[in-house]
């Protein structure tokens, strides 16, 4: 059985999960491959970069159609509140390439710029499992709905919708949504609604995210022993889907001179002066001390299709304050490992943290939870059992 992953790019979420799939695939003895168009990590095994094998004529004629074509990244410029936008085209043929000419079974991941789906679809006859880690499938475009421009844009959406609908047509593909709020708006999609799907969410690898003795991690990030900490990522910052605006406002309200608001990510702009900013972390491990050195995390997106950062903060023993997202709405046991908002509001969230702040959680038990419920391992078993009842 070989399976080959398909993903853009190594980089964010989605690149995160599929890398770690594969992984855990490999540990397996499974032949597992994952071909990236924009590729930068190469110290993971077997992941290769897309090149192009293309005769010059055609290549030409590629670079023709896009400068035709009206791109997608012109949408975005146009609208900078869309945190992405997507058409079902490209210039790449991925079924010319040799890892998918030798692999059993296709896992497309994040494809965004690089699925070709009129082309791809015409020429495949392998079994496609579609991984989906957001709504892209769903539609014509959209990746999220929060504060997209349905109305401005709807000329574009049904176009592409009608190409994928084409593209789609006659195919045996296994959708797999990763939360109970991906497979509803799966099944409520007129493209891929008839389509079969699995509901398999994320999981982790739990000898990575794992507990550190408080004081500990502490000293290993500087951070004062007397203060509550509220931990917040903010990688993008700047989408309104992603909330942080909203969390900002709610750490204001809540006035306690004994909680430390600690950011970290690629945060650019300027935070109040009592947030402690702790930039990028590329290191797994240290980003699991700074976790284990936290009270509390944020999550504050708005629409999410899971969450990562949620299992692993809980991962770690730390409860999770959270708006109530998709993806939230699946790992959250109120008051037990985290506490909902009652709504999208800095008002709400304010009143989840004080809640949060007055609950005793047992970190022993929200460990034990996450650890039954997101194991990678288990997870994995889920994919190989799809895997093997494919027809390949």
């Amino acid at each position: 059985m070989k399976i080959l992953h398909i993903n853009t790019n190594d980089k964010g979420g989605a690149a995160t999960a599929c890398i770690r799939i594969h992984l855990e695939l490999l540990q397996r003895g499974i032949d597992s491959k994952i071909l990236f168009l924009h590729r930068t990590k190469t110290h993971i095994p077997e992941t290769y970069a897309f090149r192009h094998n293309k005769p010059i004529l055609l290549r030409l004629w590629s670079k023709l159609k896009q400068l035709t074509t009206s791109k997608s990244s012109a949408v975005r410029e146009k609208f900078p509140e869309i945190e992405w936008f997507s058409d079902p085209t490209s210039p790449y043929d991925i079924t010319q390439h040799p890892l998918y000419k030798e692999a059993d079974i296709i896992q497309l991941n994040w494809v965004s710029g690089f699925l070709d789906e009129p082309s791809f679809f015409k020429r495949n006859l392998k079994p496609i499992v579609w991984r989906m880690p957001d709504l892209y499938a769903c539609g014509g475009g959209y990746h999220y709905k929060e504060g997209f421009p349905f109305d401005k844009l709807q000329s574009r959406l049904d176009r592409n919708a009608s190409i994928r609908t084409r593209a789609l047509r006659g195919q045996k593909i296994t959708f797999v949504p990763i939360s109970n709020w991906v497979q509803q708006n799966l099944n409520e999609s007129p493209i891929i609604k008839e389509f079969s799907n699995v509901v398999i969410r994320n999981g982790l690898d739990f000898s990575v995210f794992k507990p550190t003795p408080k004081q500990e991690a502490r000293a290993t990030w500087k951070l004062p022993l007397d203060k509550k900490i509220v931990l917040l990522g903010a990688d993008i910052n700047y989408s309104p889907r992603k909330g942080f605006h909203l969390a900002v406002a709610a750490l204001d309200a809540l006035k306690d001179e004994n909680v430390l608001p600690v950011v970290f990510g690629k945060f650019e702009e300027s935070l109040p002066d009592h947030f402690m900013q702790i930039g990028y972390i590329s290191d797994e491990n240290l980003l699991a001390e700074l976790y284990s050195a936290s009270d509390y995390f944020l999550m504050t997106s708005i629409e999410e299709a899971f969450g990562q950062v949620t299992i692993e903060a809980l991962s770690c023993g730390v409860p999770v304050v959270s708006f109530p997202n998709g993806g939230s709405l699946d790992i959250i046991k109120e008051n037990m490992n985290g506490v909902l908002a009652s709504n999208f509001t800095p008002e709400a969230l304010c009143k989840a943290l004080k809640i949060a702040l007055d609950l005793d959680f047992n970190s022993e038990a929200i460990v034990e939870d996450v650890r039954a419920r997101f194991n990678i391992q288990d997870k994995i078993e889920s994919y190989v059992k799809l895997y093997k009842s494919l027809d390949y």
